[in-house]
């Protein structure tokens, strides 16, 4: 990684952290600076404000998240498993990758939060949304509109990793296949 790169990402890294302790309007653009250990102006080098540099940054993070889970998806299995797999990858990344789920959520119910984003975010999880299309399409699955399905599985993933990250519960392997196991059911024809 180049010297540009590096003060790029460690300005990201700053302000994930920063918005994890402090929210979007307890981080400020000095406090970013600060944390990353470079200057301000360098900071307006690679962002015109702080709403491009989290625009960037949510882009960023949804981009890592869809990598992490689509990376295990293996399309030669049937959808069963592939859908299990997208579950339980979700599950196990939203676990290891506790700060930047929190700050997904929170954006999401932010002001920055806005339709254009989320349309490019959106194209990087198309392959998840595929394998669930096409197990509708073979009635594999429940024909349930899709907020539906996601929310007995995309979403319990992400809602059982927050309360690992709360300490409320241990998302261990055993329990992680439990739950994967049981959104399967909740979905499955």
């Amino acid at each position: 990684m180049g010297q540009t790169e590096g003060k790029h990402g460690s300005i990201l890294r700053a302000t994930l952290e920063l918005i994890s302790e402090h929210g979007f309007h307890g981080t400020s653009m000095s406090k970013v600076a600060k944390r990353a250990g470079v200057s301000a102006g360098i900071i307006y080098h690679y962002f015109s404000n702080k709403d491009e540099l989290i625009n960037e940054l949510y882009i960023g993070v949804k981009r890592n998240f869809s990598e992490m889970i689509i990376k295990r998806l293996d399309e030669s299995q049937s959808l069963r498993k592939q859908i299990r797999e997208l579950v339980k990858s979700t599950i196990e990344v939203s676990v290891r990758r506790p700060e930047e789920m929190l700050f997904m959520e929170q954006f999401l119910q932010s002001p920055y939060n806005r339709p254009q984003i989320q349309e490019t975010v959106n194209t990087y999880y198309e392959p998840i949304m595929n394998v669930f299309k096409k197990a509708k399409q073979e009635q594999i699955i429940k024909p349930l509109p899709d907020p539906v399905i996601f929310a007995l599985t995309l979403d319990v993933a992400v809602s059982l990793a927050k309360q690992h990250d709360a300490g409320t519960l241990q998302m261990d392997d055993v329990l992680i296949e439990k739950v994967t196991e049981a959104c399967w059911e909740a979905i499955r024809q």
